[in-house]
Order: C-alpha cells, then structure tokens, then sequence
C-alpha cells in the first residue's frame, strides 16, 4: 500500500550529502519549501576522508572560515608517480586547501540545514519518481519499517551521487557509461609522517603492468593524508577508454580486491604505506568520473546534481565543491520560475540548460573532462604500458601541469 503524503514542497531532494544540502540550505534560506530524503540512518552515512579548496561557497553554505577551524591545511601540492614508481611529478594548486574528518564535516551541512527549516527524513530510500502530466510531481519512498510512501514537490532534485536513483530510473547510463569502479580503504596507523608527506600522492598503472592481472584496467592508486597517521587511500580504475581497448578484461569486485591485496603489500612506494597500518574500512564502490550524464533535466520536473550528473573533477575525482556551486546554481535558477504554471516547459528547460552552459563552474568541469579525455587517450591508450609510459614522462608531466 502507497501512502501520500499531502504537504507540496517546492524541493523534493534525494540524498543527503553536500549536493542535496547545498540545495536544501540554498532553496530554505530563499523562503522555500524543502525536505531532503536519504536512505541511510545519517546524513551521508559511508566513512570516508576527504578534502576540498576553500572557496567562498563553503563560507557562504557553511559559515566563515569553517573549514580552515576543522581542516589541516594542505600547500595545495600532488604528487604524480609513474609505473612502477620510477619517476615522479609534483604540482600545486595555488588556492589554499584543506583535508578534513567526513563525519565532521556533514554534520555542519545538517546543522545549517536544521537551522534554515529543512526537513531532513532520514530512513527513507526513494524507489521511484512520481508522474502526471508528462512531469515528475514526486517521489515514492520506503521507510525503514518497509511502508511505500509518496511526497510532493514542484521540483525534485536527484543527489543520491553515484547511484542515481531517479537518473537512474530515466534510463541514464551509468554502469555503462558515467561510473567507475575503486577501491576506497581508511587506514589508521599508517606508515608516513604527515610533515614531510603533506600532499596527495597518486601512483599510475597501465594496463598489461600487472603480471598477475594482465588484463586489468589502467588504474591510479592514491594516498589522500589526512591527519597524524590516519589516511584515505584507494584505486582508481579509469575506465573511459576502455571500450576502445582489447588488451582491457573488465574485472569483477573479487578480482578487483585480488590486485587490491597485492598491490597493498607489493606495489612499489605505494606499498610503503601499508606497512604497520591497521585497517579500519574497505570496499569496493563507484565513482562517477567516466563522462557527465548528457542531460542534467532528464525528464521534466527533475535535475540531476552532482555526483548524480558526473559532475565531478575527473582528475582527482573530487566533487565537493562542483557540487555545491551546481547544487546552488540550479536551486536559485529554478527557483526564480517556481511561480510559473509552466516552470518545466521545454523553453523553460533550454533555457535553465543553457544559462548553466554559460556558467563558469560548468565550463571548468567540462574543460577537465575535455583534458582528461585527451590525457587518457594518449596515456593508457597509445602508450598503455609501462616502459611506454615512463619513456614519455616529460610529456605527461606537461599534462599534469597543465590540468593543476
């Protein structure tokens, strides 16, 4: 039995991590309606670390100088190793830079959204939109005790990152497409001393380099320091050339942890790190860094945001601040048509898609894609292997400059 729920919101917002809280608090500090859905017991429930660029958004969602107050400031620098750590390349972004405990972080996110008015229902995994008309009017939910509910609104915003549950549902493709596998893994305990290894360390690997998995993906592992000894690290498997490459077997999440182990005790530096490290969290999940979806108004009434939109930086994968630039975007440009009977018309639409194709945000992010397409293409596809790789270093290191 589908219950419904009778109160309109304006926003109906799935998922309640930094791109559906950005909405929320934009939209409620706007005098609006909201309420944010998220399936999980907290607002963004899985452990992680992370870091961002501290930029005037974060101020303006978050409070002023919040980040600085909670994150161990970085000098901005990553450190690019090359197959089999035999050469390396050091960029710096000159925007100050912070890493931060997750958990910390999205609980500032909850709190501003509490104090703007936000109804956050948490327990509640959104199973479908809802239509009439030729729009999307809603969504039906379950609720942690299994009942089916639906909930209203004039725009329903899709932020539930790489699952993308309403895209989903509009047949965007992201298994196939949009997403890429990694391996995300917290470590306490570990093998570096924060002071002289202050930076984001990334280890490439091309494909044919593994001689137990010679037909696994080109893939980066990566080193994310965040304090003392605790430090995020993973694997990064690129995949959007993978279509075009026959040396390429995709492997299952078991294979996928098989090089994972090995790569954690034998992989050269890369496996320096691990030595004493204890492990706290580790899985295999998604990352949607491949391309971004081609319509962020899938069907009328609904805006993909974020993670949902892959709409990330592709190079480091990172999507916080993207994402609440985007989030912000889209809430205020929707916003200002709410009172139009034909707010989803498809002149409304074209032209909600062509204002974001003109902001500089959105220019930014498809700038990288653009780079990143080219980069891979030469890197794991044309030169593909290691020796090949490493004879060509002075020319990726250029790319890697130029992409910081």
């Amino acid at each position: 039995m589908t219950n419904s729920n009778s109160t309109n919101y304006d926003f109906v917002i799935v998922g309640a991590g930094p791109a559906g809280l950005t909405a929320s608090i934009v939209a409620a500090r706007g005098g609006l309606k909201v309420t944010v859905l998220e399936k999980g017991e907290q607002a963004g429930p899985k452990p992680r670390g992370e870091g961002m660029g501290y930029y005037s958004i974060v101020d303006e969602i978050l409070g002023d100088n919040y980040l600085p107050s909670i994150g161990l400031k970085s000098n901005g620098g990553r450190v690019w190793h090359s197959p089999g750590d035999l050469q390396i390349t050091t960029t710096y972004r000159e925007y100050p830079h912070y890493f931060f405990e997750w958990r910390t972080f999205i609980d500032r996110f909850v709190e501003k959204a509490n104090e703007a008015g936000v109804e956050i229902l948490l327990n509640s995994e959104v199973i479908e939109p809802v239509e009439k008309n030729g729009r999307c009017v809603g969504v039906k939910y379950k609720d942690k005790s299994g009942n089916v509910s639906e909930i209203h609104g004039k725009a329903i915003l899709d932020c539930s990152g790489y699952s993308g549950v309403i895209g989903r549902y509009y047949n965007v493709p992201y298994d196939e497409e949009i997403n890429c596998p990694i391996v995300k893994c917290l470590i306490s305990e570990a093998n570096i001393d924060i002071k002289e290894t202050p930076d984001l360390n990334f280890y490439f690997i091309g494909n044919g380099d593994l001689d137990y998995s010679p037909e696994f993906p080109q893939c980066v592992a990566y080193i994310f320091p965040l304090e003392e000894k605790r430090v995020e690290v993973g694997l990064m498997l690129r995949m959007a050339q993978v279509p075009q490459m026959k040396t390429v077997k995709i492997p299952t999440n078991k294979e996928i942890l098989i090089v994972w182990e090995k790569l954690k005790t034998s992989y050269p530096g890369f496996s320096e790190f691990f030595k004493g490290a204890k492990i706290d969290y580790e899985e295999v999940t998604w990352l949607p860094n491949a391309r971004m979806v081609e319509s962020f108004v899938p069907f009328p009434g609904v805006v993909l945001i974020g993670d949902s939109a892959g709409f990330v930086n592709p190079f480091g994968s990172s999507g916080l601040y993207y994402s609440m630039e985007m989030a912000k975007f889209w809430v205020k440009s929707v916003a200002s048509k709410l009172k139009d009977e034909f707010v989803w018309s498809s002149e409304n639409i074209d032209n909600f898609k062509s204002s974001f194709e003109e902001f500089e945000v959105y220019k930014d992010v498809k700038g990288l894609y653009n780079l990143i397409g080219a980069f891979e293409y030469k890197i794991f596809n044309r030169l593909r292997t290691a020796e090949k790789i490493n004879k060509k270093w002075d020319y990726i290191s250029s790319l890697l400059k130029q992409a910081s």
